[in-house]
This record gives C-alpha cells, sequence and structure tokens, in this order.
C-alpha cells in the first residue's frame, strides 16, 4: 500500500538506516493486508494478531510502520462505523508501537496520530478512553514529541481534567501526561488555571501508588518556581489534612525511594518560593534530612544526582540551612564520592557497571560542584572545611569544586 507510506517518508528513511538487516517479511504484509479485509471480524482479528505480534518486537514494529499500517490504524480508529473493541485494539496496538524507537514515535506524529487520539476522548466507552490515554502517555513521555502538542486546543486540558475522575488508569495517565508537558510558567498557568490544584490533590490519597506518585510528580513540576502555585498548596486539604502535611509524610524513610525524592522537591518548592519558611520543621527536621540521605553511598547514581540538586536548591539563598546541611551525616566527606566514578573496580570487574557509571560521572560531578557551592554561599568557616575535604578525598575533579567556592 505505497500510498500509505507518502505520510512519513523521513521517519520511514531513518528507521531503515536504524536497522540495515530490516526484513519487510511476508508475515509482515500479511498482517497489514489483514487490515483492508471487507470482513469486520477478520479487520479485528487481524488487529489483535498483529497487537501480539509487535510486544517486545522492536523489528516487527519497524516493518509495520514502513508497510503503512498506522495510517490504516488510525483510519479504523476514528471511523464511526468501526466497532468500539476494534477502535480500543487500534488504540493499543498504536501505544505499542509508541514503545519502540524514537524513529517509531516521529513516524506517529507525523501521520497526526495526536489529533486522532484526543478525538477518541470523546468517545464515551470508558476502555476505549483508557486506551487512547495510554498511547498519549506513551507518546508525550518520549523526548521526540513537542509538548505544546497538548496546549494547542484550548478544550483539550478542560476535557482532561473532567476525565480524571472516571477510572484510576485515567487518573494515572493524565497525571503522566501533565506531568510531562508542564515545562515552564506558561504551561503551569495553564494548568493552575484549568484547576489543576484542585483536581489533582485528592489523588495525593488514592489507593493506587501509581496514582499517587504521579499526582505527586505533578505537584512537583506545577510548584517549580512558581509561587503562585506553591502559596496555593500551602493552603489546600485533602480528607481535613493541609498538603504540606501530606507530602511530609511521603518523606518517610518507610516509602519508596521516587516517593521520598519527589514529595521533597515539592517541599523545597514551596519553601523557595516563600509558601513554607525555611524554619519551619517539615523544612529543617524532615526535607533537608530526607534530602542529605539520598545523597549518600547506598542510593543509585540518579538518586544522588537528584537529591543532591534539590538539596543544593533548597538552602542557596538561606544560610541556617547551609551551616545545617553541613554538619549533617558528614554530607561534604560524602560529597567527595561524587568524584570517584567511574570506580577502577567496576573497570575491572563488570562492563555494564562501567558504562553506567561513566553515564553519570559528568552528572554526578555536576550535582557535587552546585551542592558544594550552595553549602559555601556565605560562611568561611564551611567553605574552608569543603576546601580541606575536596583536596584530601577527591582526585583532579576536586580543583573544579573548589573553584565553584571562590
Amino acid at each position: 500500500h505505497p500510498c500509505f507510506l507518502e505520510c512519513f517518508p523521513s521517519p520511514t528513511l531513518d528507521l531503515l538506516k536504524e536497522n540495515k538487516s530490516l526484513e519487510v517479511t511476508a508475515s509482515s504484509r500479511h498482517y497489514v493486508d489483514r487490515l483492508f479485509d471487507l470482513d469486520p471480524q477478520k479487520v479485528l482479528q487481524g488487529v489483535i494478531d498483529m497487537k501480539n505480534a509487535v510486544i517486545g518486537n522492536n523489528k516487527q514494529k519497524a516493518n509495520l510502520i514502513v508497510l503503512g499500517a498506522v495510517p490504516r490504524l488510525l483510519y479504523l480508529l476514528q471511523q464511526e462505523s468501526s466497532s468500539t473493541e476494534l477502535r480500543t485494539e487500534c488504540a493499543v496496538v498504536l501505544g505499542s508501537l509508541a514503545m519502540g524507537t524514537e524513529n517509531n514515535v516521529k513516524s506517529l506524529l507525523d501521520c497526526h496520530i495526536i489529533p486522532a487520539l484526543l478525538q477518541g476522548l470523546l468517545s464515551p466507552d470508558l476502555k476505549f478512553i483508557e486506551a487512547c490515554l495510554r498511547c498519549l502517555r506513551t507518546i508525550f513521555i518520549s523526548p521526540v514529541t513537542p509538548e505544546d502538542l497538548l496546549y494547542t486546543d484550548a478544550t483539550v486540558i478542560s476535557h482532561l481534567m473532567a476525565l480524571l475522575s472516571r477510572s484510576r488508569y485515567t487518573q494515572e495517565y493524565i497525571c503522566q501526561i501533565f506531568s510531562h508537558c508542564c515545562k515552564g510558567p506558561d504551561h503551569q498557568t495553564i494548568l493552575f488555571n484549568h484547576g489543576a490544584v484542585q483536581n489533582i490533590a485528592h489523588l495525593l490519597v488514592s489507593t493506587s501508588y501509581k496514582v499517587r506518585m504521579q499526582a505527586l510528580k505533578c505537584f512537583s513540576v506545577l510548584a517549580f518556581e512558581n509561587p503562585q502555585v506553591s502559596m496555593t498548596l500551602v493552603n489546600v486539604s485533602v480528607d481535613g489534612e493541609l498538603l504540606p502535611q501530606i507530602f511530609v509524610k511521603m518523606l518517610q524513610r518507610d516509602k519508596p525511594i521516587e516517593m521520598q525524592l519527589t514529595s521533597a522537591k515539592c517541599l523545597t518548592s514551596m519553601c523557595r518560593a516563600g509558601a513554607i519558611r525555611t524554619d519551619d520543621s517539615c523544612i529543617v527536621l524532615k526535607t533537608l534530612p530526607c534530602l542529605v540521605r539520598m545523597c549518600s553511598k547506598e542510593r543509585l547514581l540518579e538518586e544522588r544526582v537528584e537529591g543532591a540538586e534539590t538539596l543544593a536548591y533548597l538552602i542557596e539563598t538561606d544560610v541556617e540551612l547551609q551551616r545545617i546541611a553541613s554538619i549533617t551525616d558528614h554530607l561534604i566527606v560524602m560529597l567527595a564520592d561524587y568524584f570517584k566514578y567511574p570506580s577502577s573496580v567496576s573497570a575491572i570487574t563488570d562492563i555494564k557497571r562501567l558504562d553506567h557509571d561513566l553515564k553519570h560521572a559528568h552528572e554526578l560531578r555536576q550535582a557535587a560542584f552546585k551542592l558544594y557551592a550552595s553549602l559555601g554561599a556565605n560562611d568561611e568557616d564551611i567553605r574552608k572545611k569543603v576546601s580541606k575535604t575536596v583536596s584530601n578525598e577527591a582526585d583532579d575533579q576536586g580543583v573544579c569544586a573548589m573553584e565553584c567556592l571562590v
């Protein structure tokens, strides 16, 4: 079906370059041919078989995209004459294709998949809505998808807010879409003005961990460097409990690390915006110690980076918080370890570990530089302690760390 290839020439070429051994097999053609059968039941079965064929198979996904499956799937998805089951299965297959490579997502975007899926959200059928949202989620979290595509139609955000009450799946997917597509003050303002705080707040006490986590991530990006949102959050209550209190509960050691970190980021943003005092116990006794814990050797490298950067932001302008952080859990000495990746041991014994360490070595050093700079921003004694520790513990990278204190 060559006419269907015209809508994505560039990504198709990219797919072919990406896999030089790509063979458009007869079975792949068969899957696409079945989408054009005159018998609706055979079309449905063809889509179901295609769904099963592409799970975990990036080569098959690329084959089907090259053969023009995407435009036909979108056509079937948008036809009112298609059964709800067929439309739902089409959305599921498209979502699976989006889980492949970035070039897969580019091909889907070039076929205008987002408007088609957004239109599908107007359906009264919940399963179809959930399938469309799941596919939209997968597309929007891809780095190749422009976030502004969510905001081109003013009615989309309000409709998504209305869908939050439909099921725990709509809650999870919509919150995830919002958190990935909220980049900067303009997006924050749009979501805030459409009632994001009020509509999402109660999800923080959902019985579903995934819903709670995605709602928390939403507030993390909404409140970042945004006084309006932060000042609103501090006065919102859910089931008689203020949001800062809920965030503090999520900081507890028995909670997943992801939840602790994201809660700390919410409280940090609210503190920096002036919504919470820097001497408040939830900052001094809860948020700061939690972020220091995230800098320890026991944490994953990614978590150590995020913990150090968030702590640097929290204490950046407050002398007392800088002093408290400097004497908490030997933080200054702990940070010197950030300059020791990749380790010589990992280079010898574990190639995968070495590759992982190399990828995060630069991020670790940058995070340590930021935190050292914040720690020593105002206090000469802290600066001297940092300089001495770096000189004793770190390698040549320590020179850079000391320079950041000058």
